[in-house]
């Protein structure tokens, strides 16, 4: 046996995770309550707003969301007339998605919460720590593949 633990307060990716949960968490609280959406289904208008015709796939690469997560809210932003198929619709496993009118109207209500609680976030930081915090954010993001395309023994 080892006397080997973490340290929660040191260890980046607890924190990560515990950060990331808890703002998501609050931001589907919100958004539920004001727009009748939640983060998942935020996240896809944000991404089909950026980039009309995105495939669910694309999607769930982009933004790292679970591949039935996105499945059961795109059915439901389109059952709710946010969202719409473009192209001929002869695709089906990788059709392209838009935002229809009504879904821009509410992406560009929902946009002004979602920066807002990003300035709250990060409310004591100056210009520049903010931007090393995205530059750190950007290469711990291109880390990924070498975290989780490692092959790991068990000790």
């Amino acid at each position: 046996m080892t006397d080997l633990k973490l340290d929660l307060d040191r260890y980046i990716p607890f924190g990560l995770a515990a950060i990331a949960n808890k703002v998501s968490r609050g931001a589907s609280r919100v958004y539920l309550e004001l727009f009748g959406i939640g983060i998942n289904e935020w996240r896809i208008l944000a991404n089909l707003k950026i980039t009309p015709g995105m495939s669910a796939n694309a999607i769930c690469v982009t933004s790292g969301l679970d591949k039935a997560a996105v499945s059961r809210s795109l059915r439901d932003l389109e059952a709710e007339g946010l969202i719409a198929p473009c192209g001929d619709g002869s695709e089906t496993r990788g059709r392209r998605l838009k935002l229809t009118n009504k879904g821009l109207a509410l992406h560009d209500k929902v946009i002004h919460v979602a920066l807002e609680r990003e300035r709250l976030l990060l409310s004591g930081f100056t210009e520049a720590e903010r931007q090393q915090l995205l530059d750190f954010i950007t290469r711990m993001h291109r880390n990924v593949p070498l975290v989780n395309e490692s092959n790991y023994r068990a000790a």
